[in-house]
């Protein structure tokens, strides 16, 4: 049981981490094109929705031990 929760919170640590760089990424590319945020940020959904499925994914995985 232990090592489940560990597993779980460093996912979720290092999803904050990742999810902080992620930031600054949009942040620096919008800055450079400012003409196409609206692509920018349909992009940024659809990776970190993608992101967030694998994560559940996995994190199930571990919980139910297959």
């Amino acid at each position: 049981m232990y090592q489940v929760l560990y597993d779980v919170a460093l996912r979720l640590g290092l999803g904050i981490i990742l999810g902080f760089l992620l930031l600054v990424f949009i942040t620096i590319v919008e800055t450079a094109f400012y003409n196409h945020s609206k692509q920018i940020h349909l992009g940024v959904i659809i990776t970190l929705l993608a992101l967030i499925i694998y994560a559940l994914g996995d994190i199930a995985l571990d919980v139910l031990h297959i």
